[in-house]
């Protein structure tokens, strides 16, 4: 019975806080949600394989050191060296196949980093079970309240910091025109991230005999939570002034009307629109109301990417498809304008 509680409180408070600081990520992502398939994805990659071949490499990696090395320098070794490098290139391989396969989904900085922190709190809560589940065999509830406030709470954006500066790096390469930019930044956000994880095991690892390497890591996490947050905020701002931006000259061509231009620009009014449809039980309107936001914003995000890569086809018959495709939901829209109540009243 003792290991069954256990168990039990493992699992919901290793992965409960974990799936409340992905619901605030995917919260940021305001005006261009990914597809919730790949969010689910990106998530169970960091909670199953990237776990899984996480622990084969580190067990494989350990061996020969602890051969060759005494036991406190492998222990170090282990948690600063081994531990990030291969947690980092495991969590790393799933936006990499996002890259390889889904590559139109990312968009802008904050694509990268919303996936790159899903795939870390998925590794995270995983990780928080097993550590909790062990915690509680050892030294009962007491341990598992000390040890859930450092691996939850105070650091408990730790994983998600360091597979979102991954993250960042692939959606800039996938963002960036200039080829120097394409293929530095995937090993330096890959590096970076090793790097800050590194500093973080390295001053845990240290902690137990000396104070100033904590201090050390405790500011590296927060300065780079801080760091991606304010980078966050502005992939944000820059996104709406790319749909006010881009979209502005749809409303002479009819695409949209001025109305529908002004709630699709502002997120808060998005809300209210859709708010005001759902409260008032129509389902179907505020269904299509949110895939129709959805498909002017990538109309205006595809007609800024091909600013930037004026050659690229796809993007073009891309820019084509949607324009098509908001333009008869506008039309419909006026159809309907009698049986339903315009954008933003």
């Amino acid at each position: 019975m003792t290991i069954l509680i256990g168990i039990l409180l493992a699992l919901v408070v290793g992965i409960l806080p974990m799936a409340v600081y992905a619901l605030i990520l995917w919260w940021f992502d305001r005006y261009e949600k990914e597809p919730l398939g790949l969010l689910i994805a990106a998530f169970l990659w960091g909670a199953i394989p990237a776990i899984i071949f996480s622990l084969i490499a580190e067990l494989a990696l350990d061996i020969p050191i602890s051969y060759f090395v005494e036991p406190v320098a492998a222990n170090l070794i282990g948690a600063a060296v081994v531990a990030p490098v291969v947690e980092e290139i495991f969590k790393g391989m799933a936006l990499l196949l996002l890259l390889l396969f889904f590559r139109k989904e990312i968009d802008s900085p904050l694509d990268g980093i919303i996936y790159g922190g899903l795939v870390g709190f998925g590794f995270a809560a995983v990780e928080n079970v097993l550590y909790f589940a062990t915690e509680f065999m050892e030294s009962g509830l007491g341990g598992v309240a000390v040890l859930m406030i450092l691996r939850a709470f105070l650091f408990g954006l730790n994983h998600a910091l360091f597979t979102g500066l991954t993250g960042l790096g692939l959606a800039l390469a996938r963002t960036a025109p200039n080829w120097l930019v394409k293929a530095g930044a995937p090993v330096a956000g890959l590096l970076l991230g090793m790097t800050a994880h590194g500093i973080h095991n390295g001053g845990m690892a240290l902690g137990a005999e000396l104070c100033w390497p904590c201090l050390i890591a405790f500011a590296s996490d927060w300065g780079g939570v801080l760091m991606l947050l304010a980078v966050i905020v502005w992939a944000s701002v820059r996104e709406q002034r790319w749909i006010a931006t881009f979209l502005a000259d749809e409303v002479e061509r009819g695409t949209l009307s001025q109305d529908d231009y002004a709630v699709v620009c502002s997120y808060t009014r998005r809300v209210a629109t859709r708010a005001n449809a759902l409260f008032s039980g129509d389902f179907r309107r505020w269904w299509s109301l949110g895939r129709y936001y959805r498909l002017a914003t990538e109309l205006a995000f595809n007609k800024h990417r091909l600013t930037r890569f004026p050659s690229e086809k796809d993007t073009r018959e891309r820019v084509v498809r949607l324009r098509k495709q908001v333009k008869e939901m506008t039309e419909t829209r006026r159809r309907n304008a009698q049986y339903a109540p315009r954008i933003g009243q």
